[in-house]
């Protein structure tokens, strides 16, 4: 009896089997226009759906977000072949779980375990500060000079260069909490703002002709002992002019009196030597950037990027000369390359540097030795020129001399 039922099934389900469809989709065939997007984005999500049986077949793709469906897709599928659809999305940064589903297949599915899929943790990034990495790989999201996992620790927004808000970034700010202070001079843990005494002089600001110097307090005594003045020869009486009689007239005159040379000084004038803190000195690093124009051939305007107007600047040009404001117009002396190096204090602890590499062709237009030479090739073209036209077409063209 149980043969025969057995039998009787087989004879039933075959044909249905056969008539049945076999839509698939696999983890491999979704695929995102961009495999690692950032927030704000559109994101194109493709599916690839296989028909692996005899019968084509159609169906809808469903797509889901956090199990929150967001759009759905017809697909139509030959037998043996597979098609694909896709659908726009517009994340924000975070984490997501991707879900497709086939539905609505005709003619019936016969295998429906192969008709789902899900990607877990899908991330959605952000670039906080543009340098191309992503938050996820950016150990300073923010570029402030403070690595995430400090800021995280003090409490400061690893995502915000000032975090507080007060001017100060959290890179250079000694109160990165606190909006109404910004650096501590004196090391006391007391703000400048707070501190009535910014250099722990013992004088009060306000009575302090330095406030930011401990070694000027306006209390040192100034006591300048009186060197005995010099002796002074007894000063000689001039005698009185007689004027020569007329017979006298006719003597020898007095040689002139050989000019005084005039003492020489007691200073001597030494050239001046630019010097700048060393970087291992340095309590922080300030992130400065060199930016750069061409005016002409040999001079370049410079702009030194990340300080203000309270920082000390030094620039060296590579060339002997120097300069000690933020931004300036430098003429080089000639062709060459030149090392252009920029540094950089907030004088409170913090250093910068930059370089850039200046590189000026001899053969430019903008050379006056180049410009030169052109203009003299040029008058020497028209020249020959002239001479050539001279002796050839237009001497048949003048009468010739008759004998």
């Amino acid at each position: 009896m149980r043969r025969i039922f057995f039998a009787c099934a087989l004879i039933i389900f075959l044909p249905v089997a056969a008539l049945a469809a076999d839509l698939s989709v696999q983890l491999d065939d979704i695929v995102f226009s961009s495999p690692k997007p950032l927030a704000g984005e559109i994101i194109r999500i493709y599916v690839t759906v296989s028909n692996t049986s005899q019968h084509d077949a159609r169906a809808n793709v469903r797509f889901f977000i956090d199990n929150v469906k967001i759009g759905e897709q017809p697909v139509s599928v030959l037998a043996y072949k597979n098609d694909a659809v896709f659908i726009d999305w517009a994340p924000m940064e975070g984490y997501y779980n991707i879900k497709v589903d086939i539905v609505d297949i005709e003619p019936a599915d016969a295998t429906l375990e192969n008709n789902s899929v899900v990607i877990n943790d899908f991330i959605v990034d952000l670039d906080t500060d543009g340098d191309g990495q992503y938050n996820a790989d950016d150990w300073d999201d923010d570029n402030d000079g403070v690595d995430d996992g400090v800021e995280l620790s003090q409490g400061t927004d690893p995502t915000r260069i000032d975090t507080d808000g007060d001017g100060a970034g959290d890179g250079v700010d000694q109160f990165p909490l606190d909006p109404n202070e910004k650096y501590d001079n004196d090391g006391d843990g007391i703000g400048n703002n707070a501190d009535e005494d910014n250099d722990n002089d013992g004088v009060l600001n306000g009575d302090d002709p330095a406030p930011f110097n401990p070694n000027i307090t306006g209390k040192e005594v100034s006591s300048p002992v009186s060197e005995p003045e010099p002796a002074q020869a007894p000063v000689q009486e001039p005698e009185p002019y007689v004027a020569p009689k007329p017979s006298e007239q006719t003597q020898t005159p007095e040689p002139e009196p050989e000019p005084v040379s005039e003492p020489e000084s007691e200073y001597a004038i030494e050239p001046v030597e630019y010097t700048f803190p060393d970087q291992s000195e340095a309590d922080y690093a300030l992130d400065v950037m060199i930016a750069k124009s061409r005016i002409n051939w040999n001079e370049f305007q410079f702009d030194a990027l990340g300080g203000n107007e309270s920082f000390l600047y030094l620039w060296d040009f590579g060339d002997g000369k120097f300069d000690q404001t933020k931004d300036i117009a430098h003429k080089f002396p000639g062709s060459g390359e030149y090392i252009v190096s920029l540094s950089v204090s907030d004088g409170v602890g913090g250093l910068g540097q930059a370089q850039e590499k200046i590189i000026i062709g001899f053969w430019n237009i903008g050379n006056p030795s180049i410009l030169a030479l052109i203009i003299l090739l040029g008058a020497f073209a028209v020249s020959l020129a002239g001479y050539l036209i001279y002796q050839g077409p237009l001497q048949r063209i003048l009468p010739k001399n008759k004998k």
